[in-house]
């Protein structure tokens, strides 16, 4: 039961965090011209979109607000969807960390949690993948999305790598040895 609790609370917690993120990108889009004219394509100079005057779809301005607003929602499902990977290894690392395991047990699992460490990579490739969609409506607009989706995923990975599996696994390696030369000794 505390455990159904337990994740149930974190269900609440992410899908609270991940709605704080998505209105707050929301918020940013609405209150900030250039913030916005990234998706419209009336931002960048000379681009793709900002040639045809932010209408990048044929001349058609309601395609093209149609367009930006797809690109922009395309981009915050990959911020929130990074956010919610990040908060998965978090809660990942800790139990591991707090887990009454012996240590070469708990090394095991950090191998087998290692997939949580690239997910942020993967998604990443994901909004890549994504913003192909975009790229027969408005070049610039897609190659934002792409570039964006493919940074905050190597950056959240290697964030991870650094944060979570560097320092857990140094201290159950110093563990692992100091139990070696204890069993050593006796």
């Amino acid at each position: 039961m505390k455990k159904n609790l337990l994740m149930l609370l974190n269900i609440v917690v992410l899908f609270l965090f991940a709605t704080t993120v998505f209105l707050m990108i929301s918020y940013v889009y609405n209150l900030s011209p250039f913030f916005r004219g990234l998706f419209e394509g009336t931002s960048g100079g000379a681009g793709a979109g900002a040639a045809s005057g932010g209408t990048a779809v044929g001349g058609d301005p309601e395609m093209a607000i149609f367009y930006s607003k797809l690109s922009f929602y395309i981009f915050s499902s990959i911020i929130v969807i990074q956010f919610t990977a990040l908060f998965v290894a978090f809660r990942v690392f800790r139990g591991l960390r707090l887990s009454k395991e012996c240590v070469e047990l708990k090394l095991k699992k950090i191998e087998n949690a290692d997939i949580f460490l690239d997910l942020p990579l993967y998604i990443g490739l994901f909004g890549t993948v994504s913003s192909f969609i975009v790229m027969t409506f408005n070049p610039q607009i897609s190659r934002l999305i792409a570039y964006s989706a493919t940074l905050i995923g190597i950056i959240f990975s290697v964030m991870l790598r650094v944060a979570l599996q560097f320092p857990l696994r140094q201290q159950l390696l110093d563990a692992a040895n100091e139990n070696k030369k204890t069993s050593g000794d006796k």
